[in-house]
């Protein structure tokens, strides 16, 4: 993904994303392999964004995330992307965002939610499996394969959870899943935040 060899490494820290409704976390499965919260490896990046690493005998996770511009007035974002890259064949990626003691969610899309009070709204959101198809289809971000292989229940929804279960990635290739996060003031609409192009995000991260 990036050249670590010219970057700074940097202190370790869980993916959460810190909102003013409380933490999304993540938690990654890979191949049976249960991610552990804390990378092994974290450098940081010009833009502010970070690069953390995780290796395992049959994969490489590597996760670059960090603020990007919502380009809407009133609205901050975090996108945190994800890449897994096989060593060998792996079976299935799932990945869960959890906004930890969400409220009622008041606003629901298939991939994306938005939960608000009377201090803030925050929505969480990635891409559907419409979405997906279409980039394997054009050979961007996940394999070629998967066009067939993701389902049109890829991706769950459960209070303020949303879990991508995702197919088997061959060995040699690899697949990249992003998830955004952005909050406003009440009454904002910061799901119109999360609906991203992930080449030009990721692009803006590791600038």
């Amino acid at each position: 993904m990036l050249d670590t060899e010219v970057l700074s490494r940097t202190a370790p820290r869980a993916l959460d994303v810190v909102t003013p409704l409380g933490d999304v976390r993540f938690a990654v499965r890979v191949g049976g392999w249960d991610v552990p919260a804390r990378p092994e490896l974290t450098w940081g990046l010009e833009s502010g964004a970070r690069l953390c690493r995780w290796r395992h005998s049959s994969v490489r996770l590597d996760v670059v995330s960090g603020p990007t511009a919502s380009g809407l007035p009133g609205i901050t974002r975090e996108t945190t992307i994800l890449r897994v890259l096989a060593r060998e064949d792996v079976g299935e990626f799932v990945v869960h965002a959890e906004l930890a003691g969400a409220p009622h969610e008041d606003r629901i899309w298939e991939s994306a939610f938005t939960a608000e009070t009377a201090d803030a709204a925050v929505s969480v959101g990635g891409p559907g499996a419409e979405l997906l198809r279409r980039c394997s289809r054009a050979g961007q971000h996940v394999p070629p394969y998967w066009s067939r292989l993701v389902g049109g229940d890829a991706v769950e929804r459960t209070g303020g959870r949303l879990t991508w279960r995702l197919p088997r990635i061959d060995r040699g290739d690899y697949a990249e899943l992003w998830v955004s996060v952005a909050w406003s003031a009440a009454g904002g609409d910061p799901g119109r935040a999360v609906d991203i192009d992930a080449a030009r995000v990721l692009r803006e991260l590791t600038q």
